[in-house]
């Protein structure tokens, strides 16, 4: 991991963490359609970055590439169904499960580019298993909330996005132009997406006339295009950049820090009568014990063997 990932690794979390905060008390606040409004959202963040990056060196080059495309469709998943979990738990609850995530990178990143872990950190992956399974329970109506399914799928597509970031030749670019390009035109690859989607939902009557009086609400456009312009933007594109400087599975493990920085934010939020605030009881104060453990332990683990990989260089 490169030295300068630290700092955009922390930049990434926070951006993060105050965009879905911002996001849920929105879509809760004011009644939000949250497919919609993430549509909105990604259209205006990607149509602004590609006006700033103008004469970067990746335009039609990026669009040729099929991982351009996957990065987009996986981006589409993460987005639409995150969003829709969001709607049945909150920032923390949501952060505490996707822990899982972790370890499952490691798997894949083994599996993929022969990272093997160090037995430390496979003891460290134990607690943040234990940690996630522990906030599932904890759900409204434990495992039949629909959020469960929701951010499994939702995670899967995280890590297939990052793992293509990571390796995208645009994104590990010198020119910060050309990375700036790079994540607007993902962004609004992923916002066509979500339109096409839509227009199958209307097509095959999963979506009725009510849609279009929502379009109409010059509420949900504010909101949408105040968010996308100033967050999701910079938060797809500091991730993207994080995956790619410091490898998929330690950016991962740098978001295990996202659930405590957005419960604080959303305690924040709360407090000015803006949003719900977290619930945190038994199940949340465990689950976070098992993951602050296990993910210090990782965290331990990995920088123990970037030392020794280094001394023995």
């Amino acid at each position: 991991m490169q030295k300068s990932a630290v700092p955009v690794l922390i930049a990434s979390v926070l951006t993060w963490a105050l965009l879905l905060v911002c996001s849920r008390a929105l879509v809760i606040g004011l009644d939000l359609d949250p497919w919609m409004f993430t549509f909105l959202q990604m259209g205006s963040g990607g149509l602004f970055f590609i006006v700033i990056s103008w004469g970067a060196d990746a335009g039609i080059s990026a669009l040729r590439r099929l991982d351009t495309w996957l990065i987009g469709i996986f981006r589409i998943g993460t987005a639409a169904l995150y969003m829709a979990a969001l709607v049945h738990v909150d920032v923390l609850q949501a952060g505490f499960f996707g822990a899982i995530g972790v370890p499952v990178s490691a798997f894949a990143v083994c599996l993929l580019f022969s990272r093997r872990p160090t037995r430390l950190e496979v003891l460290g992956h134990i607690p943040l298993v234990a940690g996630s399974v522990t906030t599932a329970f904890g759900f409204d109506g434990s495992l039949d909330n629909p959020a469960l399914f929701l951010l499994i799928l939702s995670l899967i597509c995280v890590l297939s996005a990052s793992l293509f970031a990571e390796r995208h030749p645009h994104m590990t670019a010198l020119a910060p132009r050309t990375r700036l390009r790079l994540t607007g035109i993902v962004l609004l690859l992923t916002a066509v997406g979500f339109a096409f989607w839509r227009i199958v939902q209307s097509a095959t009557g999963m979506t009725d006339s009510a849609d279009l009086m929502e379009l109409m609400r010059p509420e949900l456009w504010a909101a949408a295009l105040g968010l996308g312009i100033t967050l999701r933007g910079l938060a797809t594109y500091l991730g993207f950049r994080a995956a790619a400087v410091a490898g998929t599975h330690n950016y991962l493990a740098a978001v295990l820090i996202l659930p405590m920085v957005g419960a604080v934010l959303e305690g924040i939020v709360a407090n000015h009568g803006y949003g719900p605030w977290p619930e945190i009881g038994p199940h949340q104060i465990a689950a976070g014990v098992l993951i602050v453990s296990g993910g210090t332990m990782v965290i331990y683990a990995r920088k123990r063997a970037g030392k020794v990989a280094t001394q023995a260089a």
